[in-house]
């Protein structure tokens, strides 16, 4: 199954009414538009981090004597855990106040059983207590920003795959050094006039580790099932048709880096992605939002944000037999006993 960041932000478009569904088509501008916005949408996450529905695990190593780490892309810190001889042991988090400004000793490197986590640009730092007195094995769970998109992305799949289009040289297709360049691989050399899609598929298996090409029906589509990135860069210098070009990945029109992640979503978060980017397209083209839009939007909000972050229903008792804290006269009669816990 696919469904491409294309075919997102042509239905936001014309889920915001700002073109047409039967009688026109999204431009090119539009287009590139469109991914613009949708990536800022993704970035926002990082400051509504409710609106991440999704958990995962980072594991690393814990340094003898070191307190700080830096977790790239972390937004929010669930649970962490070390492990020694396959055993785990449960760690504790700790305000910022309790960390930075309660008194302690520095100089002890023993079991870190207590942490904290402070947000930073690209990520956050943790900080652990007391410092490792050996390298642990560290597993950590919790919300991580949501990478950027491109517009060839399957959003349904955890297989990187970049759909280069159609491939054809009208004579001899001939790539300069940078024309072409893959994972920090440059595929400058000549290509024959038949079978060009078929033989730059050849060279970029070969040359080019994890990424795999194939040719259907003309176009170049490349696949690293390894879920790492795969990264396209072009100089966009030759002005004429007689080289190898693209279809949809130009190497012509001017310089493109392009980076393809394995972002792989769930259909809900995807349909709250494209009523999220037709409200924005509204505001930037200023259109009116139209209602349904606004109203499915909203819909999708409350049910994304009650899954990511469950209201705290907690509650705390004070007995009037307790031997501590007492309940007094006035709490008794003007505040019927309820204190804030």
């Amino acid at each position: 199954m696919s469904y491409t960041v294309i075919e997102l932000v042509t239905n936001a478009y014309y889920a915001s009414g700002i073109v047409s569904r039967e009688f026109e088509t999204v431009s090119g501008t539009q287009m590139n538009d469109g991914l613009q916005f949708l990536n800022e949408i993704l970035a926002d996450k990082a400051i509504e981090k409710d609106m991440i529905p999704y958990f995962q695990k980072y594991t690393f190593n814990a340094i003898a004597g070191q307190e700080q780490y830096f977790i790239p892309n972390l937004e929010d810190l669930e649970t962490l855990v070390f492990f020694i001889n396959d055993v785990r042991y449960q760690m504790r988090p700790i305000n910022r106040k309790v960390y930075f400004g309660s008194s302690r000793a520095n100089n002890i490197n023993s079991l870190p059983f207590n942490w904290h986590i402070e947000r930073c640009t690209g990520g956050a730092n943790l900080f652990l207590y007391f410092f490792p007195q050996t390298n642990y094995e560290l597993e950590a769970w919790g919300t991580f920003r949501l990478s950027s998109v491109a517009l060839n992305q399957n959003l349904l799949s955890s297989v990187t795959k970049v759909n280069l289009g159609r491939v054809f040289a009208a004579t001899a297709g001939t790539l300069a050094a940078g024309e072409l360049v893959i994972n920090d691989v440059d595929l400058a050399g000549a290509y024959g006039v038949t079978q060009t899609a078929a033989n730059l598929a050849t060279v970029i298996n070969t040359d080019v580790p994890n990424v795999t090409a194939t040719v259907v029906l003309n176009e170049l589509i490349l696949t690293n099932t390894r879920g790492s990135n795969i990264i396209i860069e072009t100089l966009g210098t030759q002005s004429t048709t007689d080289y190898v070009t693209f279809y949809n990945f130009s190497t012509q029109n001017g310089p493109i880096a392009q980076t393809f992640l394995p972002l792989v979503l769930d259909q809900f978060y995807i349909n709250y992605l494209k009523f999220s980017l037709a409200e924005r397209l509204c505001t930037e083209f200023n259109f009116i939002v139209p209602p349904g839009v606004a109203k499915q939007l909203l819909q999708y909000q409350n049910w994304i944000a009650k899954r990511s972050a469950p209201m705290d229903l907690s509650q705390t008792k004070i007995s009037t037999f307790a031997n501590g804290a007492t309940i007094s006269y006035s709490q008794v009669n003007l505040g019927l006993g309820w204190t804030i816990g």
